[in-house]
C-alpha cells in the first residue's frame, strides 16, 4: 500500500479535530451563569477558534502543497527504526490520556506525580534528579495554587 502525505496534513488534520472537541466541550467544562457577551467561556472560545482556524489553513497547505512524501506500506515498515518513534510518541500521548483520567481519582498530586516517573522511566532516565525535579515542582505547583492562592486543586 502506498500512501502519499506531509507534515502539514498530519498535523492540521489532528488539530482541527482537537479544536473541533474542544469546542464542544466548552459549555459543559466552562459553566457561566452570566449573560453578557464576554464571560468566562471567551478567552478559551476565541483561542480554540483561532486554534481552528489556524489548523485548517495548515491542512489546506498541506493538501496543496507539492512536497508529499510516499509511504509504501508492508511487513518490514513496522520493524524499522521510524516506525518506532513514532509508536513511543503514541505511547507518550496514551500517557496523556491516562492522566486525564487519573487525575480525577487519585488528585493532583499523585497523578501528576506517577506521570512524570512513568515518562521518565519510559524514556529510560537514570540519574536521581532527573526524578526529584518533577516531584519538586508539584510541590512546588500544589504549595503555590493551594496554600498561597487557595484554589483547590482535583
Amino acid at each position: 500500500m502506498k500512501i502519499k502525505y506531509n507534515s502539514e496534513m498530519i498535523a492540521g488534520a489532528v488539530f482541527v479535530i482537537v479544536a473541533a472537541v474542544l469546542w464542544l466541550l466548552i459549555p459543559s467544562q466552562i459553566q457561566t451563569m452570566e449573560t453578557s457577551s464576554i464571560n468566562a467561556q471567551t478567552i478559551p472560545r476565541v483561542a480554540i477558534g483561532g486554534l481552528f482556524i489556524f489548523s485548517a489553513c495548515l491542512l489546506i497547505q498541506g493538501i496543496f502543497s507539492d512536497e508529499k512524501k510516499e509511504v509504501v506500506i508492508n511487513k518490514d515498515t513496522f520493524h524499522s527504526e521510524s516506525f518506532k518513534n513514532e509508536m513511543r510518541s503514541v505511547v507518550f500521548a496514551l500517557f496523556l490520556i491516562a492522566y486525564c483520567f487519573i487525575i480525577g481519582i487519585l488528585g493532583f498530586i499523585a497523578s501528576t506525580i506517577i506521570l512524570a516517573v512513568a515518562i521518565l522511566i519510559f524514556y529510560g532516565a537514570r540519574k536521581w534528579y532527573y526524578y526529584a525535579i518533577p516531584i519538586a515542582m508539584v510541590g512546588i505547583v500544589y504549595y503555590v495554587f493551594g496554600v498561597l492562592l487557595h484554589i483547590s486543586l482535583p
